[in-house]
C-alpha cells in the first residue's frame, strides 16, 4: 500500500465524473442549523424571514420538499448524522440534559396514575460506533467541527465524548452545550463559554463569527493535498433568543401577509444564520477556489422543527404551518425540515425533489460520494442518496421516528412511520383498553397538516404500517414504554384541557340536508360546529367518490365542497375534522375523530 501522504495526494487529484454513481473524494461541508423549521426560510415559503443565501444555494443545487430529521429533538438527530443509525438503535432518543439522560438508559415502570412509563435516553454518543468523521479521516480526509455538538455527557466540563475525540482534527465548540451562553461577544455567561472561541470585538454576533472561523480553517487546509470535511453546526436558532440588533428595526416594521410568523427577534437570528451561510458560499466563489468548489458537496439541513410554543418570554418564536406541531412533537412540524444540497457535476442546479429522505441517509451518502467503505460490522440504517442526487429514483422505503417520551401537553410517547404518502403514528398504550395502542393515520399528499385521522377508515393500512413499526423496533433493539395493566382511565383525552379546544364537533344539520342527494354541478361552503353551535375552523378529505366530489380547505377556515353528479359512479364519503390553527397547545393534542358526510 502507498504511504499515507502519497495516498492522500492521489485522492485529492482525482476529479468528479458527471453522471457516475460514485464521486471521487469530494470535499464535504455539512451546515446543520438548530431548531430551524420547515417553513422558516424563503425557499420553503416564508414571506416574513429573509434568507437570500439559502435561495442562492437552492439555485445552485437541489431542494428537498419531504426531508426529515430523524427526531424532533437535537441530540438524536445529530447522532443520526454522525452514525447513519436510527436514534432508537443508539438508545439516544431525547436531547441530552443533566436531569433526564443517563449512561445506561432503560424503560421505567409506570407510576400508578400513568397509562405507560417513561423511557430513558443515553447521555452520550456511544464510543463503540465509528463516526462519519472517523470514517472519512481513515480515508485521507482532514476534518473540522465548528459549533454545537451536544453529543457529550452533560456531567463533565471536558469529555472523551466531545467532537475533538470523535474524529475531528480541528474543533471550536464541540462539547456538551445545547445552546450558546450568548450570541454576542464575549460569548460567555458565568462559567459557561464556547470552547476554543476567543472573544471578538464588541457587538460581534456569533453566527458570522463561526463562519469566519470556518473560512480561516478552510484557508489553512486548502493547499494541504487532502480532501476536507467540515461540520459547520451553528447554535442558531436555538435559545436563548437574542436579536441581532442591527436587523431588528427592519423586522419590527414588517408583517407577514399570511399572519403566521411575527417574531422580529427570531427573524433577525434567521437572517444572521443565512448571512453566515452566504459567507461560506462567497468563499467557494472566490476565483482561486474555483477547482475546490467544483469538487465540493454542500449540505444545509436542520436538526428538528421550529419552536412554536412559549419560550424565553416569547409566545411563539415561529410557526411551522401549514405543518402541524413543532420541536419536541412527532407531527410533521417536529421532524420535517429544510434540506438543500449542492454538488457540481452531479446535482442539477435549481432542482427540487419530493422523495422522503432522512438525516440517517447523510452518513452513507457522504461515504459513497467519498468512495469510502462503511465500518465493518456497524449497522447503517440510512441509504445513500447519490443515485437520487444524480437524477435516478430511490426504491420506496419506510422512514421511522421514535419518541417514546412523555412531554406532557407537548407530545405523548410514540413511534411513527412514513411509507409513500401515508404516515402512521402509534401512541403507546393510549388506546381505549389498557392493552392497546392509539393510532393516527394521515395521507400527507392530501393532508400535510395532519388534520383528518384515517385510522378508523383504513384498518388494513394501519395493520400494514404498524407491522413495519414493530419490525423496526425489534431490529433496532428500541426501548419502548411499559404499559400500566392496571390503568383504567382513557388516555385519549386532552392532555392539558386547553381553552379553545372543542369538546365535540359535528356537521350543521342544514348542510347535511342540503347535500343529501346531489344533482348536476354545484358547490357549498361548510364549517363544522362545536358546542353551542359555534363555527370551527375545518378541514376535509374525500375518501370515496373522488371522481365527482372534491373538497378544498379554504383560508377562512371553511371547506369548499364541489360536485359534478354527471361523473358519479357511486356514493361519496367526505371526512371533516377540526383545524387547530397556530396554537401549539391545541395542535399537539390528540386528533379529534372526524365527522362523516355521505353524499349520493
Amino acid at each position: 500500500m502507498a504511504p499515507p501522504l502519497l495516498r492522500a495526494l492521489c485522492l485529492a487529484a482525482l476529479v468528479l465524473v458527471p453522471g457516475t454513481a460514485v464521486a471521487t473524494h469530494p470535499n464535504v461541508i455539512v451546515i446543520l442549523a438548530d431548531d430551524l423549521g420547515w417553513s422558516d426560510t424563503s425557499p420553503y415559503g416564508s414571506t416574513y424571514y429573509e434568507t437570500p443565501s439559502l435561495e442562492r444555494l437552492a439555485r445552485e443545487g437541489m431542494r428537498f420538499t419531504d426531508a426529515y430529521a430523524a427526531s424532533p429533538l437535537c441530540s438524536p438527530t445529530r447522532a443520526s448524522i454522525m452514525t447513519g443509525q436510527y436514534p432508537s438503535r443508539l438508545h439516544l432518543t431525547e436531547a441530552i440534559t443533566p436531569n433526564r439522560a443517563t449512561a445506561e438508559p432503560k424503560a421505567v415502570r409506570p407510576k400508578e396514575n400513568q397509562y405507560c412509563g417513561d423511557v430513558g435516553t443515553k447521555d452520550h454518543l456511544p464510543l463503540e460506533v465509528r463516526t462519519l468523521a472517523e470514517a472519512l479521516k481513515q480515508d485521507g480526509y482532514t476534518t473540522a467541527h465548528i459549533g454545537k455538538w451536544h453529543l457529550s455527557t452533560p456531567k463533565n466540563e471536558t469529555s472523551e465524548f466531545d467532537a475533538g475525540h470523535r474524529g475531528f482534527d480541528f474543533v471550536i465548540g464541540g462539547d456538551r452545550l445545547a445552546g450558546p451562553p450568548d450570541y454576542y461577544s464575549p460569548y460567555r455567561k458565568g462559567k459557561l463559554a464556547i470552547p476554543n472561541l476567543t472573544p471578538g470585538p464588541e457587538g460581534e454576533y456569533l453566527n458570522e463569527r463561526l463562519s469566519a472561523e470556518a473560512i480561516k480553517w478552510l484557508d489553512s487546509v486548502r493547499d494541504s493535498g487532502k480532501p476536507f470535511y467540515l461540520n459547520l453546526w451553528p447554535y442558531a436558532v436555538h435559545g436563548p433568543i437574542v436579536a441581532k440588533k442591527s436587523l431588528l428595526p427592519k423586522y419590527q416594521a414588517k408583517t407577514d401577509p399570511r399572519g403566521l410568523q411575527d417574531c422580529p427577534e427570531m427573524a433577525t437570528m434567521i437572517e444572521s444564520l443565512d448571512s453566515s451561510v452566504g459567507l461560506l458560499l462567497d468563499w467557494l466563489d472566490r476565483p482561486e477556489n474555483h477547482e475546490i468548489k467544483s469538487n465540493t458537496m454542500v449540505v444545509f439541513v436542520s436538526d428538528n422543527g421550529g419552536v412554536n410554543y412559549e419560550m424565553d418570554g416569547f409566545a411563539r418564536p415561529t410557526s411551522n404551518l401549514p405543518l402541524r406541531g413543532g420541536k419536541a412533537n412527532t407531527y410533521e412540524g417536529g421532524t420535517r425540515v429544510p434540506w438543500i444540497m449542492s454538488w457540481p457535476g452531479h446535482i442539477t442546479p435549481g432542482s427540487t425533489n419530493s422523495t422522503p429522505v432522512s438525516t440517517i441517509d447523510l452518513y452513507p451518502t457522504i461515504l459513497q460520494a467519498a468512495g469510502a467503505e462503511p465500518p465493518a460490522g456497524q449497522p447503517i440504517d440510512g441509504v445513500s442518496l447519490v443515485p437520487l442526487l444524480e437524477g435516478r429514483p430511490l426504491t420506496t422505503r419506510p422512514l421511522f421516528f421514535d419518541f417514546p417520551h412523555d412531554f406532557s401537553w407537548m407530545c405523548a410517547p410514540s413511534a411513527s412511520v412514513r411509507l409513500g404518502d401515508f404516515k402512521l403514528l402509534r401512541f403507546y398504550w393510549a388506546g381505549k383498553s389498557a392493552a392497546a395502542h392509539h393510532y393516527e393515520l394521515f395521507d400527507l399528499s392530501r393532508d400535510p397538516g395532519e388534520t383528518v385521522n384515517l385510522a378508523a377508515f383504513m384498518p388494513d393500512k394501519v395493520r400494514e404500517l404498524d407491522a413495519l413499526i414493530e419490525k423496526h423496533l425489534q431490529e433496532t433493539g428500541a426501548l419502548t414504554p411499559i404499559r400500566n395493566a392496571k390503568y383504567r382511565g382513557n388516555p385519549v383525552q386532552p392532555r392539558n384541557h386547553q381553552p379553545g379546544r372543542p369538546a365535540s364537533i359535528s356537521l350543521d344539520e342544514s348542510d347535511v340536508a342540503a347535500l343529501a342527494r346531489l344533482q348536476g354541478t354545484g358547490s357549498r361552503k361548510i364549517r363544522l360546529r362545536g358546542e353551542g353551535n359555534n363555527p370551527l375552523d375545518s378541514s376535509a378529505l374525500v375518501i370515496e367518490g373522488t371522481e365527482w366530489v372534491q373538497a378544498e380547505n379554504l383560508p377562512d377556515g371553511s371547506v369548499g365542497i364541489r360536485w359534478n353528479a354527471a361523473k358519479k359512479t357511486g356514493p361519496a364519503k367526505v371526512l371533516f375534522s377540526w383545524r387547530p390553527g397556530n396554537s401549539a397547545r391545541l395542535m399537539n393534542d390528540w386528533t379529534i375523530e372526524p365527522c362523516t358526510l355521505d353524499l349520493r
